[in-house]
């Protein structure tokens, strides 16, 4: 869909297009009208105490919405309402031109989940919360519903202090890039560059370490991800967890993303045991071979089940498995059987993600786009209500812009 927008705020324009998105997948933003399939002029007026915001849509489709929203003296507060009701009005013009109805509605940020805190943070029930999210934005009710159940999950976690932070440690690098991804992240190759990275990740730890003391702080959570940190080698992976381990004196919980199963092996794992970590992930992301190969893992589903018996085998007692709805040439019956395989080993959580195909991925410059809605949305449905049946409860949620079919990625855990 290639679209002109013009609207009396500039700043405003490129959260206008995802709302475009949420309709018509990946938008072209044009500059002429003779080459755009819709032109969707935005205008405002005051009148008394009000703003009036005036969507008009031509081309393709054609409509016209107006609204009013009372002014604020609060100057903050002013452009957040008035981003808002431009927001709102360009979707309910476009829901009343293509009788389309994203699951989310009008929501293009990335944690709905906040909004809902925000919310409770005046005094109000998660309950009550949800519903003012739903109605001022359209949400479906199956949303709320889920939206409801994670943060009735997450209000009964341990509050965090003050002084608490969470560490992110990268290692940048994996065996083969896949054509989804969008991360800065590159190969390996012959691995040159891993001493010297290494070398200075352990000097912006130690520094890191330095700065939490001067300023009285601990940490709560510590994340070693990716890229792919098991693409080190054993002794690579021994020094940066060896560095990082005041970090998981302190912390409550610490996790390394293993992730690839081709990067997995027995000498791996045995580091990050002796390091006293017992959450990691094994990621298949499909257990069908074909796909695989299609997005570039470069590894088969066989080694995914090896590599999780081999963690269990070493007793590990956290394991999570990821896998992603909507990948390309996957239809709803390939995506439930990747979901029974990974049910039937019995992870403690599983993340399911949406496809999303960014512009610095392989698979949009090779000019795939998104899944059939639908099929994902159904997708998306299966592993809500089968992770259900076997007692893991939604604990997370992540939105990104360009998701197949509007959806979300989910964690999904074990009480």
């Amino acid at each position: 869909m290639k679209v002109v927008l013009s609207a009396p705020v500039k700043g405003f324009i490129p959260e206008l297009f995802d709302v475009l998105n949420l309709f018509f997948g990946s938008v072209e933003k044009m500059e002429t009208e003779d080459l755009a399939d819709l032109v969707v002029s935005i205008t405002d007026e005051i009148h008394a105490n009000a703003r009036q915001t005036t969507v008009t849509l031509t081309g393709l489709y054609q409509t016209q919405v107006s609204s009013n929203t009372p002014l604020s003296l609060d100057p903050v507060e002013a452009k957040r309402l008035h981003k808002r009701q431009q927001k709102l009005g360009l979707f309910h013009a476009l829901l009343q031109a293509t009788g389309i109805q994203p699951p989310w509605g009008a929501l293009t940020g990335s944690r709905p989940t906040r909004l809902v805190f925000d919310a409770m943070a005046e005094g109000i029930s998660a309950q009550d919360a949800v519903k003012r999210i739903q109605d001022t934005f359209f949400v479906s009710d199956e949303k709320a519903r889920l939206l409801l159940d994670i943060v009735e999950v997450q209000n009964n976690l341990p509050r965090i202090k003050p002084d608490e932070i969470a560490c992110y440690i990268g290692i940048p690098f994996c065996r083969t890039r896949c054509s989804y991804c969008s991360f800065l992240s590159r190969e390996v190759g012959d691995g040159r560059l891993l001493p010297d990275y290494v070398n200075a990740l352990k000097r912006e730890i130690e520094g890191t370490l330095q700065l939490m003391k001067d300023r009285g702080l601990t940490a709560r959570s510590v994340y070693v991800g990716g890229g792919t940190p098991t693409v080190l080698p054993e002794d690579l992976l021994r020094e940066v967890l060896a560095a990082a381990h005041p970090l998981f004196n302190q912390a409550v919980e610490v996790t390394v993303e293993a992730g690839r199963p081709d990067s997995i092996t027995e000498g791996k794992l045995r580091v990050i045991q002796a390091a006293g970590i017992q959450r990691i992930s094994v990621n298949p992301q499909t257990m069908h071979d074909i796909t695989l190969s299609r997005i570039g893992r470069q590894h088969a589903s066989a080694q995914t089940l090896e590599a999780f018996g081999l963690a269990r085998q070493l007793g590990f007692s956290h394991i999570n498995m990821d896998l992603i709805a909507g990948l390309p040439g996957e239809d709803v019956g390939m995506f439930t059987e990747s979901l029974n395989q990974v049910l039937s080993l019995d992870p403690e959580a599983i993340t399911v993600h949406t496809l999303s195909i960014k512009r610095s991925s392989a698979l949009y410059r090779d000019g795939v786009r998104q899944a059939e809605e639908g099929q994902v949305g159904q997708m998306v449905r299966q592993a809500l209500e089968k992770t259900a049946k076997k007692g893991y409860q939604p604990y997370y949620l992540y939105r990104q812009k360009h998701m197949a079919g509007n959806q979300e990625n989910v964690g999904y855990a074990k009480p």
